[in-house]
């Protein structure tokens, strides 16, 4: 019966050996598990980053491209800009060099329009008093001259 005793207590030891063992196996197993889950957790975070830094990349790309690009309108705005102010420059000038050319036509046409009427107040004149013809003739012809020196 003794022997009965010691063997129970020993069964009893052993039990409570296996026990413990047993939880720390499934302690250990938790752990693994959850180790395991948060090793997903930062895989996935891992692959997450990774496509972020590559969409990164890309939109630095495009970033880059459309910056060159707006650079490039830019500088093509300016020029265009100058080539117009340029233009607009030239067209004045013409319009300015046409209005002299214009005024200094109409100034003749004046001038000629002017001795045209003093030929026909002379020619008039004559008519009326044709005997002093020579004399309005004369006085013309003096008049013309003093006009063209």
């Amino acid at each position: 019966m003794c022997s009965d005793f010691v063997t129970a207590g020993t069964l009893g030891g052993i039990r409570g050996s296996l026990r413990r063992v047993a939880n720390d196996l499934e302690q250990q197993n938790r752990t693994v598990s959850a180790l395991a889950q948060q090793t997903q957790v930062a895989n996935h975070w891992q692959v997450t980053a990774f496509k972020l830094q590559n969409e990164r990349a890309e939109w630095k790309a495009l970033y880059r491209g459309t910056l060159e690009a707006l650079e490039k309108e830019e500088q093509v705005s300016a020029n265009l800009r100058q080539q117009l102010a340029a233009a607009q420059e030239a067209l004045q000038a013409e319009k300015k060099l046409r209005d002299d050319e214009f005024n200094e036509r109409v100034e003749k046409y004046n001038k000629l329009v002017r001795k045209s009427n003093r030929l026909i107040d002379c020619l008039t004149a004559v008519k009326a008093q044709p005997g002093n013809a020579a004399a309005l003739i004369a006085a013309l012809e003096a008049e013309l001259n003093a006009q063209q020196a």
